[in-house]
C-alpha cells in the first residue's frame, strides 16, 4: 500500500512546474508497444497467476507510451499555440491516475508477483493503492518458511516503480523513443522518496487511523500497510513469528501494519538511512531533460538505490552507444547489517539482440544478519531480428541464488520469454 494523498499532491504541484521547463517540441513521435506473450516457468508455475515483474513493466510502459503519444498529438492539433505545454500537463495528471496498467497497478503487481510465486492468492486493488485478498495464515506460513522472501515482497512495489523508470530510459536511449516521459521519471522518484520519508515519521497517525477504520473482514486488508516499515520490521526480526505483531484493532486476525514506533532504535535508524539513500535516485541526467550526451559515442548516467531482501543496494548505470554497439555498465554495492558486498552488471546490445551478464557477492542466506557471503551470477541472451514494424524476440536467462532487481526469484532459475514489439511513428 502507498500513502498517496499527500505524496501525489506534493509531486503533482512540482510536476506542473517541471512541465513548463521541459515543454520542448518534438515533431517526430516514435514509441513501441510490447507484447510479452509467454514467460516460462512463471506463467505456468504460479497457482494464482499474475503478470510477472518483466511483463508488468512492459505492459505499463506500453500503456504510457501509447497514451502520451495520443495526448501529445491531440494537444498539437486541438489545443492551440500552447497545446504542446497543456498536453504535458494532461499527461502528468494521467501519470498519477490509479487505472489499469498505471504506476499504481504496476506497484501492486510487483507485490503480487512474489505472493503468487509462493502460491499465495491476492487481488490487485490499484484504485485503493493496495493488495488485498490475502489470508493471515498464508502470511504466517510465508514468514516461517521464507523470511527473506517476505521482506522482498514488501519492498517489491517500490522496486517495480524504479525499474519501470529504468526500462523507459533504456527505450529512450537505445530505441529512440521520443514520447514525453519526464513526468513519469520525476513522479516515480518523488513518490518513492516521499513514501520512505512518510514511513519514518513517529506517531504513524495516518496508519493508525487507517487500520482502526477496517472491519473484521481480513480479506479487505492490505498485505503490507506501509511497505518500508513492514519490510524493515521483518528484516530485523526474521525468526519472530508473524503473529507476534499482535491482534488487529477489530479483534479479528493479525495486526499486519507495523508502525514506526514498533521498530527498534537500530531499525528506525536503518529506515531513516533508506530515505536518505533514496535521494541518490535523483542523480539521473534524464530528470534534467538530457537523454544523451556526446557525438560519435553517446552516453548517459544515473544512480539507483533499492531496499532488498537482506538490506539494500546502491549502484550506478553508465549508458553508452555508437552506430554498431550499445550497452550499460553497472557497478553495485550490496549491504546488510555489517557487511558490504560487490557486484557488477554489463549489458551489450546491437540490432540483433542483447546479452546481459551480472556477477555478485551477497549474504549467503539472503538475511540481514548473515556474516558469510556467497558468489552468484546471471546470464541473459535475447535474440530479436531487426524487422521494420514488428520485432519478435526470444529471451533466455539463467540465474543463481541471489537478489536481482526485476527478477522475482531469490533461488536459482532458468527462464524463457517469448514476445514481440510493435513500432509506431507519426510520420
Amino acid at each position: 500500500m502507498r500513502p498517496f494523498t499527500l505524496n501525489v499532491t506534493c509531486c503533482f504541484c512540482f510536476l506542473l512546474m517541471v512541465d513548463f521547463v521541459f515543454a520542448q517540441k518534438n515533431d517526430t513521435l516514435q514509441f513501441y508497444i510490447d507484447l510479452p506473450f509467454i514467460e516460462y516457468p512463471y506463467n505456468f508455475k504460479a497457482e494464482f497467476p499474475t503478470a510477472s515483474m518483466d511483463q508488468s513493466v512492459q505492459l505499463s510502459k506500453s500503456f504510457y507510451f501509447a497514451t502520451h503519444f495520443g495526448i501529445e498529438l491531440f494537444g498539437k492539433r486541438h489545443l492551440g499555440k500552447n497545446g504542446d505545454v497543456w498536453s504535458k500537463v494532461i499527461m502528468s495528471i494521467v501519470d498519477f491516475a490509479p487505472i489499469p496498467f498505471s504506476n499504481t497497478w504496476l506497484h501492486e503487481e510487483y507485490h503480487r508477483s512474489i505472493l503468487s510465486l509462493y502460491e499465495i492468492e491476492s487481488r490487485n486493488t490499484f484504485w485503493s493503492n493496495s493488495v488485498r485478498g490475502v489470508k493471515d495464515e498464508d502470511l504466517v506460513h510465508f514468514k516461517l518458511d521464507n523470511p527473506s522472501a517476505l521482506v522482498r515482497e514488501a519492498t517489491a512495489g517500490s522496486e517495480g516503480n524504479l525499474e519501470f523508470v529504468l526500462a523507459i530510459e533504456k527505450d529512450v536511449f537505445f530505441n529512440e523513443v521520443t514520447t514525453w516521459n519526464y513526468g513519469l521519471y520525476w513522479g516515480n522518484y518523488l513518490v518513492n522518496s516521499f513514501y520512505l520519508f512518510g514511513s519514518t515519521q513517529k506517531g504513524s497517525k495516518p496508519l493508525v487511523k487507517f487500520k482502526n477504520s477496517e472491519n473484521e473482514n481480513i480479506l479487505k486488508r492490505d498485505a503490507n500497510g506501509y511497505d518500508p516499515i513492514n519490510a524493515t520490521y521483518d528484516l530485523f526480526n526474521p525468526f519472530i513469528s508473524y503473529t507476534e505483531r499482535g491482534t488487529h484493532p477489530s479483534g479479528i486476525g493479525v495486526d499486519r501494519y507495523v508502525e514506526f514506533n514498533d521498530l527498534s532504535e537500530e531499525a528506525q535508524g536503518f529506515l531513516n538511512n533508506q530515505f536518505k539513500l533514496s535521494l541518490l535516485n535523483f542523480i539521473d541526467l534524464n530528470l534534467l531533460g538530457i537523454d544523451e550526451l556526446g557525438t560519435k559515442t553517446k552516453f548517459n548516467f544515473s544512480m539507483r538505490h533499492h531496499m532488498t531482501s537482506f538490506g539494500f543496494m546502491v549502484g550506478g548505470n553508465v549508458f553508452f552507444k555508437n552506430k554498431k554497439l550499445g550497452g550499460i555498465f553497472s557497478p553495485k554495492i550490496y549491504r546488510n547489517e555489517n557487511n558490504s558486498f560487490l557486484g557488477l552488471e554489463i549489458e551489450l546490445r546491437n540490432n540483433w539482440g542483447m546479452i546481459r551478464l551480472a556477477g555478485w557477492q551477497q549474504p549467503s542466506n539472503q538475511l540481514f544478519y548473515d556474516t558469510n557471503k556467497k558468489l552468484g551470477g546471471f546470464l541473459q541472451v535475447q535474440f530479436s531480428p531487426p524487422f521494420k514494424k514488428f520485432l519478435p524476440y526470444i529471451d533466455l536467462s539463467l540465474k543463481s541464488d541471489g537478489w536481482l532487481a526485476a527478477n522475482p526469484y531469490l533461488e536459482n532459475n532458468f527462464t524463457v520469454k517469448v514476445g514481440g514489439r510493435m513500432k509506431f511513428k507519426n510520420k
